[in-house]
């Protein structure tokens, strides 16, 4: 059973045949004949989830596992504008997210009629197409416009980079109007993507810079998983003159790279920060997390930065972009590191100093009385080897950002644009097309915002959260800002006494809590076992800001004592 309209039955099949497998649908009438010709189509698997914010996250959450395009389907009016967060999360992500709305007749906007506003364009700045298809698809070359468009806004999301689209639909009633399904060929356009290679010259160049310096910084920014792209900087990791920065988004496991640049660079007096600015920079991946990498670059770096990237995007981070290296990072990086031996001592200068500090924060954290920095250092050791870490932003994904990566685990998090909303439903979304054990560790705000990635039918018995609930946004006590206002905690932490053990009863869900060491070492054990579990960690009465600044603080005095 198919649309009887030929704009949808062509939508649906040419988004089929170029490999489209997961549709998100929330529910509406509009957009029927679109969500019943891809529920019915026998290569789809279709996913009910009624908040379409949240249903957008939940497709990035599927992109992020499968690496493959996903579609989320909804009805007119303002359900289309509750995708804009993810649009553009995903286009910062650079996930292939593909929005697909109906829409009343173009003759009808601006004319008083119920769930009828502007669609045409309302997500262009955050996609990388925004389409309308032609609702006269009775003349044939209406028909092959549209076939068109459809192939070249997919072929765009899925190119270099991938990104997300939209594409708009106008739909006349009847609405609910069937035919069997027909041998129909809409037209199939590929595009082949071309493969941007250096010229041994210009490697030369590159390779003669990195030999005749002694001070070579790297920073891999947000990058989804690729084993080679990781073992390539390994690699490059060991060369004498090489310090390799990574954050948990980059998801590099290979080498003797240094993982938590801001307990690094906390533990140094002024003068030995000058000492770590390198003389060329190296960049792969997008976002950093680190604001004190950026603040130290963008300061002191006077030397030539390269930004490596496949489709050549200008992203000057540190305001001194000197080269746009257009290339497949993991050659580039295999390619540089040839013949370029050195006699420096930048590398193991601050590898040593990565794992002194390392050791002493380990020291300075055992002696914490119970707080969240105490509580992110018992949960990530016992997290699974070989599972996948979805972390909640603001003051979740920097505290574990002080912790050293355990190169067994995937890390996700929505840093593209670092909003708290939708991290519970990327992370479910994730965990519906995983077969992996999805952990959560979310805060209580981000929890509490994004309640509806929970309400679904779908089946994600492998997925865990860990809700830490300091009683308000956290991280506004961290940052210096918000402290020096006299509304800090009503306008700024939202501070509140909820609890999340009836909303997990109202989801069906089992629900553990832990306020002390003790209980949360039995919770751990608990959360891995059979099913969704959510496990609240309680730590509204500790003094979350003052113990992380004793760590800084001690860790500092101990290393020049």
């Amino acid at each position: 059973m198919q649309s009887d309209k030929s704009v949808v039955r062509d939508l649906v099949s040419i988004l089929v045949t170029k490999g489209l497998k997961h549709v998100v649908l929330s529910p509406g009438s509009r957009h029927a004949p679109i969500s019943i010709s891809f529920y019915n189509h026998p290569d789809i698997k279709c996913h009910v989830i009624p908040d379409e914010r949240a249903a957008a996250y939940f497709a990035l959450g599927i992109i992020q596992e499968t690496m493959s395009p996903v579609a989320c389907v909804c009805t007119s009016g303002t359900a289309l504008s509750n995708y804009s967060s993810a649009a553009a999360e995903a286009l910062y992500q650079e996930l292939p997210l593909i929005l697909i709305s109906a829409d009343r007749p173009m003759e009808w906007v601006d004319q008083g009629d119920g769930q009828t506003i502007r669609q045409a364009g309302l997500l262009s700045a955050h996609c990388l197409a925004s389409l309308s298809l032609d609702q006269n698809d009775d003349h044939a070359d209406v028909r092959w416009f549209n076939q068109r468009e459809i192939n070249r806004t997919w072929n765009l999301a899925t190119g270099t980079p991938n990104g997300p689209i939209h594409i708009n639909v106008p739909l006349r009633e009847p609405l609910y109007q069937w035919v069997e399904p027909a041998e129909e060929y809409p037209l199939i356009t590929v595009h082949t993507k071309p493969e941007q290679l250096i010229a041994e010259h210009k490697m030369q160049e590159f390779r003669s810079h990195i030999r005749s310096h002694e001070k070579v910084l790297l920073i891999v920014g947000l990058h989804h998983p690729d084993a080679a792209l990781s073992e390539a900087i390994g690699t490059f990791s060991l060369l004498p003159q090489v310090t390799v920065l990574t954050e948990t988004t980059s998801n590099v496991n290979h080498g003797e790279t240094i993982s938590c640049i801001d307990r690094l660079l906390m533990s140094f007096n002024n003068h030995e920060q000058l000492d770590f600015v390198p003389e060329v920079l190296i960049t792969i991946g997008t976002h950093i997390i680190s604001k004190k990498i950026k603040a130290l670059l963008r300061k002191e770096f006077k030397g030539a930065h390269w930004h490596v990237d496949p489709a050549g995007a200008h992203m000057d981070t540190f305001k001194r972009l000197q080269e746009i290296v257009q290339t497949n990072p993991t050659s580039f990086i295999n390619a540089l590191a040839e013949n370029t031996e050195s006699t420096s001592d930048y590398h193991q200068k601050w590898y040593n100093a990565h794992e002194r500090t390392a050791s002493i924060q380990a020291e300075v954290v055992s002696s914490l009385p119970w707080c969240d920095m105490k509580v992110f250092g018992h949960i990530l050791p016992k997290i699974p080897n070989n599972t996948t870490l979805q972390m909640g932003n603001s003051s979740v994904v920097r505290y574990i950002q002080l912790y050293n990566i355990n190169n067994a685990l995937n890390y996700y998090g929505n840093r593209g644009t670092s909003g708290i909303d939708g991290c519970t439903s990327t992370a479910a979304g994730m965990a519906v097309a995983s077969e992996k054990t999805i952990t959560l560790i979310t805060g209580d705000i981000a929890f509490l915002y994004d309640l509806n990635g929970l309400w679904h039918q779908s089946n994600i018995s492998n997925l865990k959260i860990i809700l830490i609930n300091n009683g308000g946004g956290g991280i506004f006590k961290i940052i210096d800002g918000p402290r020096s206002t006299n509304a800090l905690e009503e306008i700024f932490e939202a501070k509140h006494n909820l609890n999340g053990q009836h909303l997990a009863q109202h989801f069906g869900i089992n629900y553990a809590a832990a306020s002390n060491q003790d209980e949360l070492e039995k919770g751990m054990d608990w959360l891995y076992g059979e099913g969704v579990k959510i496990l609240e960690v309680d730590t509204k009465s500790a003094a979350n800001d003052e113990e992380l600044r004793h760590v800084f603080k001690e860790v500092k005095e101990r290393i020049h004592a």
